[in-house]
C-alpha cells in the first residue's frame, strides 16, 4: 500500500470516528496583510492569493484550526486581507482544499469554481457556485479560468485515482501572464498538455502524497513553465506523522529544475513583473 492512499485511509477512518472539525484558526494581520498587487502570494497548504489588478483569485483557501487527521500550524488570513477575492478555485472536495466555514468569510459577491462532485459542499456556503468541467471557462474582471484535468481521486472520500474530472487544476490567463495551478494530481499525460496548450509563466505545483520525488520534477518540467511554486505545504501536518515543514523534494526541485524554482515563505508575494525576468533568462 503506497504512502498516500494508507494516509487517506487513515483520514477516512478518523472522519468516521471523531467530532466534527473544530473552528476556523486564529488570524493574524501582520502576518497576512492586504496582498500584494499584481503578485502571488502563498498562504499556507495549497491556498495562493493570486491579484490580477486589484481582482482576487485564491486556491484551495482552508483557514481550519484542526481538520480530522491534520492541524493547522500557524494563524490564518483575516477576512480583511481577502475583502477583494473575487474568485476562489476548488481543485477537488477532499477537506484540506474545500471547507464551507472558510468559504462563509469570503466576500458576498465571491464565484466559487469547482469540479462537479464538489458542488453539493461547496453550495453551502451560500455563495455564487459554479460546475466546472475540463474545457469550461470563466471570465472574470482581468482574465479568466479555464477548468483542466488532474488524476486524482473525485468525492469528499474518494481513494482511487482518476483523469475523469471529478479533480480538476485551472490556468488563468490574464493579458500579461498564464498561470497554471495543478491541484493535486499525480502524475500523468495532463501535465504535458498544459504545457503544450497553454504555454504557462508559472506553475503552481501541488507536491504531496501524490507527487513527490522524480514525479514532481517531472510535471515540473512537462508545464514547460518558466517559474515553478511548490504548494502544500508549510500549514497543515499529520496529527501522529508531524512533517510539513518544508516543501517535500526540496532539495531534489532545487537541484533539478535549473533555476525555475521560485519557493515562497508562507506570507511571502512573487511579483508577477518578476517572470519577464525569466522568460529573458530561461530557454
Amino acid at each position: 500500500m503506497t504512502s498516500s492512499v494508507f494516509l487517506l485511509r487513515a483520514g477516512l477512518i478518523l472522519a468516521l470516528t471523531t467530532p466534527a472539525c473544530s473552528g476556523l484558526a486564529r488570524t493574524d494581520g501582520a502576518r497576512f496583510p492586504e496582498p500584494a498587487p499584481d503578485a502571488i502570494t502563498f498562504w499556507g497548504h495549497a491556498c495562493a492569493y493570486i491579484d490580477v489588478g486589484g481582482v482576487g483569485v485564491v486556491t484551495d483557501p482552508v483557514f481550519r484550526s484542526t481538520l480530522v487527521s491534520r492541524y493547522r500550524r500557524g494563524p490564518a488570513p483575516p477576512p480583511a486581507s481577502y475583502a477583494a477575492a473575487r474568485v476562489v478555485l476548488i481543485s477537488h472536495a477532499h477537506p484540506d482544499h474545500l471547507d464551507v466555514p472558510t468559504l462563509q468569510t469570503f466576500p458576498a459577491g465571491t464565484v466559487v469554481l469547482c469540479p462537479v462532485p464538489a458542488v453539493e459542499h461547496t453550495a453551502r456556503s451560500g455563495l455564487d457556485v459554479r460546475a466546472m468541467r475540463p474545457g469550461d471557462v470563466f471570465a472574470f474582471d482581468g482574465g479568466t479560468v479555464t477548468a483542466v484535468v488532474a488524476f486524482h481521486m473525485a468525492g469528499r472520500w474518494g481513494l482511487h485515482a482518476q483523469a475523469d474530472g471529478g479533480a480538476l487544476g485551472y490556468v488563468i490567463e490574464t493579458s500579461d501572464d498564464v498561470i497554471y495551478y495543478s491541484g493535486d494530481s499525480n502524475y500523468f499525460s495532463g501535465f504535458a498538455d498544459v504545457g503544450w496548450t497553454f504555454d504557462p509563466d508559472i506553475v503552481l505545483l501541488n507536491i504531496n502524497g501524490h507527487l513527490t520525488g522524480t514525479d514532481a520534477v517531472r510535471a515540473a518540467w512537462a508545464t514547460r513553465a518558466r517559474v515553478v511554486i511548490p504548494l502544500h505545504w508549510g500549514t497543515y501536518p499529520y496529527w501522529v506523522l508531524g512533517g510539513n515543514r518544508r516543501p517535500r523534494s526540496e532539495a531534489m526541485l532545487t537541484g533539478l529544475l535549473d533555476g525555475r524554482l521560485r519557493l515562497l515563505e508562507v506570507g511571502e508575494a512573487y511579483p508577477l513583473d518578476e517572470i519577464s525576468h525569466s522568460r529573458h533568462a530561461l530557454p
